[in-house]
């Protein structure tokens, strides 16, 4: 009887010990257009995370890729993500404009860019996204600027980092 127990037990248990290593990270890549001037900004989030931070923000349920999406959800993903993710230019302040957002299988990309950007010397990032609803959120920006990468790990400890190029 025992022995059934444990089988009945593991079977049970093992989904939940399976999902216990649970991970929270969003991607940030930064592109620099020299031909247009602009930077070019995509922002990986897993969607059941982003859905739940607009949420928490006051915002309605999303339900992001089915056929009961909010109309209006391209709007609420802009104001939650420009709250919380600014960039400064050459010591110059510098604003986000959303262009619309990718299913990326559990994740949704989101899309910026930043207009009028003639060279890049200096960046400055500041990312809280997801900082206020999990302390293991990581967010890692990744930089690429005449042919150069680079990358910073942000985390709730450290939400604003800097580049030289």
């Amino acid at each position: 009887m025992l022995r059934y127990l444990f089988y009945i037990v593991i079977l049970i248990g093992w989904p939940a010990l399976a999902q216990a290593h649970v991970f929270y990270i969003s991607i940030t890549k930064v592109k620099w257009n020299a031909q247009h001037e602009r930077l070019d900004i995509s922002v990986r989030i897993f969607t059941d995370n982003l859905e739940e931070a607009v949420a928490e923000e006051g915002g309605p349920i999303l339900k992001l890729w089915t056929d009961k999406e909010h109309t209006e959800s391209d709007r609420f993903i802009a104001d939650y993500l420009k709250s919380r993710l600014h960039f400064r230019v050459n010591e110059k302040e510098v604003n986000l404009e959303y262009l619309g957002k990718a299913d990326a299988l559990d994740a949704t990309a989101c899309f910026f860019q930043i207009r009028g950007i003639k060279d890049v010397k200096k960046m400055d990032v500041g990312n809280s996204i997801l900082i206020d609803l999990y302390d293991t959120q990581a967010n890692v920006v990744r930089f690429e600027v005449k042919e150069e990468k680079k990358f910073i790990n942000l985390n709730k400890k450290s939400t604003r980092g800097a580049v030289d190029f």
